[in-house]
């Protein structure tokens, strides 16, 4: 009778321990459904842009996996032309001017940024995959109930601030029969479509950096970017895809 009372008491100790390490794995940053690409590639484009297609066919066609994450942004100044591309928002141009001022006041369609650092028309296949990021600082993703937990660790004091970018995008191909302009009659096909992009918030000396993000809607993902300024190379990636 004593052996099965202790050995029931063990039972549900081993239990509760089990059950404890489930939920906080589920409520606090971790890996689960998280990759940490070392390439970026964000390519600027426009459903208007005649010179366009190629680049999405490039970007589209790169073999992805967990290593290599590509972004596509629809920019809106190209609508006077005739129409008015689907995905194109005033903040997506926003970014892209952005990284202009870091690459000479260059702006352009289509326009390929690897990890912020270099810019072109377009790269080879090996080019792109020949850029890594060291990915430090550290990013951790979690889900929670109510939506998306996101904590930043320094490995040590930083002498500079940093900023921390928070991209909503919808993973795999969009395609879109264009009506009117220089693409009319084509149909044009993205990968990852930018949904939204924004700054949300600066890590800079000893300190973590800690946010908690609205739920994603459905069919979105959302990938965190460090980088050294607004603009500037990034230097950690981490991408947040729901199972």
């Amino acid at each position: 009778m004593k052996l099965t009372i202790v050995f029931l008491a063990v039972l549900l100790v081993t239990i509760v321990s089990v059950l404890a390490s489930v939920f906080a794995g589920a409520s606090s940053p971790g890996s689960r459904n998280v990759s940490t690409p070392v390439t970026v590639l964000e390519l600027f484009t426009s459903q208007g842009c005649s010179s366009c297609p190629a680049a999405n066919t490039f970007v589209r066609e790169l073999d992805g996996g967990p290593e290599l994450l590509t972004l596509s942004y629809s920019v809106d100044y190209w609508d006077y032309k005739g129409w008015k591309d689907t995905f194109g928002k005033p903040e997506f141009s926003k970014h892209q001017r952005t990284y202009g001022k870091q690459f000479g006041g260059k702006v352009y369609t289509p326009q390929m940024v690897v990890n912020g650092e270099i810019h072109a028309t377009k790269f080879s296949r090996k080019k792109v995959r020949s850029l890594k990021l060291d990915n430090i600082p550290d990013i951790r993703i979690g889900s929670s109930a109510d939506g998306i937990d996101v904590q930043i660790t320094p490995t040590g004091a930083l002498q500079k601030t940093w900023n921390v970018m928070a991209v909503r995008y919808r993973p795999g191909i969009q395609s879109v029969p264009v009506k009117r302009g220089e693409n009319s009659g084509r149909t044009i096909k993205l990968a990852n479509v930018v949904q939204s992009c924004k700054e949300i918030g600066k890590i800079g000396g000893r300190e973590s950096f800690s946010t908690h993000i609205k739920s994603l809607k459905p069919g979105e993902a959302l990938v965190i970017l460090v980088q050294d300024g607004p603009g500037g190379p990034i230097l950690s990636a981490a991408n947040y895809v729901p199972g």
